[in-house]
């Protein structure tokens, strides 16, 4: 693979894997910052390992592999503050390219209060876009169980479920009722 292709898909996908690793986190921008770059680490060792599977879209793959590294970095120890967290938000001029600072900082905050296990599902279904089975493998947990956390989320998300959509967080699939 070249470093050209690599190049392209760094400059496609980073912000948005930093949005979506800030959200998992709950607003620490280095742990986001961490997991974008282990999933971009991981994505040029894939590219060029001839003998591991090909991967169809990588912006797939790279959203599941950033969620997954922001979920491994979250740490329980220090509380969200979004005071200090305000200029973290408009460093990858998140704010600027969907210009919607005030959304995200409300969606961050949500997300900050769910409570760990539905933050975990609500990230690795909606946000890495894994299956509700995918899910259950992931957490060691079953599906049922899965749906009930993402039924938490969602209830306490529900109020942002516009806002999601205009951040990217949530197309009409994702968003959705199903399992």
């Amino acid at each position: 693979m070249s470093g050209d292709s690599f190049d392209t898909l760094y400059r496609t996908w980073y912000r948005a894997l930093v949005a979506k690793a800030f959200l998992v986190t709950a607003g620490h921008l280095n742990a986001a910052e961490d997991a974008a770059q282990e999933a971009f680490v991981q994505c040029w060792r894939r590219m060029n390992d001839p003998y591991g599977p090909p991967v169809q879209h990588w912006g797939g793959w790279l959203s599941t592999t950033v969620v997954r590294e922001a979920l491994r970095r979250r740490s329980q120890e220090v509380p969200f503050d979004l005071g200090r967290h305000d200029s973290a938000v408009t460093a990858p001029d998140l704010a600027v390219e969907v210009q919607l600072k005030e959304v995200y900082r409300r969606v961050c905050d949500e997300m900050a209060r769910l409570k760990e296990r539905p933050r975990q599902a609500m990230a690795l279904r909606c946000i890495a876009g894994l299956s509700t089975a995918e899910v259950a493998e992931e957490m060691g947990i079953t599906q049922s169980t899965v749906r009930v956390h993402l039924a938490e989320a969602r209830r306490a998300l529900e109020p942002l479920r516009i806002e999601l959509r205009q951040l990217g967080m949530l197309n009409d699939e994702e968003g959705g009722r199903r399992g």
